[in-house]
């Protein structure tokens, strides 16, 4: 989480507008765990895949916070996190650079990627821990 929470808002808050920028971003959410897993093996692919998008929601939820805590942003946190979670409608802020295409990203579309994360993040770690603790029980 702390991965999340600072490596990757500091970079997101430093590093722009390159050719295919969010692309990079999101390997960058999964780039230690997929280390770990071509070490370890992917036998906990349900942890790491779940860790990733953990990652990518401390960057999605804390941007604002952390941008303005380093003075770096003066973002109005209240509408900012209003945004973020959806309740801006169909407003777009800002356009995903996939290299080759941009996507435009309104609030929703935000919203609805940050609820569907949470509750995949939620199903892929209770997922993993039943299998660990099924994996005990048979030890």
């Amino acid at each position: 989480m702390l991965y999340g929470l600072f490596v990757i808002n500091i970079l997101d808050l430093t590093v722009r507008g390159f050719w295919g920028y969010h692309l990079f971003l999101i390997l960058l959410y999964f780039l230690p765990f997929l280390a770990v897993g071509l070490v370890a093996g992917f036998e906990h692919w349900r942890l790491l895949l779940g860790l990733g998008l953990l990652t990518s929601l401390m960057n999605d939820l804390f941007y604002g916070f952390i941008g303005n805590a380093l003075g770096w942003t003066r973002f109005e946190l209240k509408q900012w996190m209003a945004w973020q979670l959806g309740f801006y409608g169909f407003d777009v802020k800002w356009y995903f650079n996939g290299g080759f295409f941009k996507i435009p990203v309104s609030s929703l579309l935000m919203g609805i990627s940050i609820y569907a994360r949470i509750v995949a993040v939620y199903f892929l770690l209770r997922c993993e821990n039943t299998l660990n603790n099924r994996r005990e029980v048979f030890r």
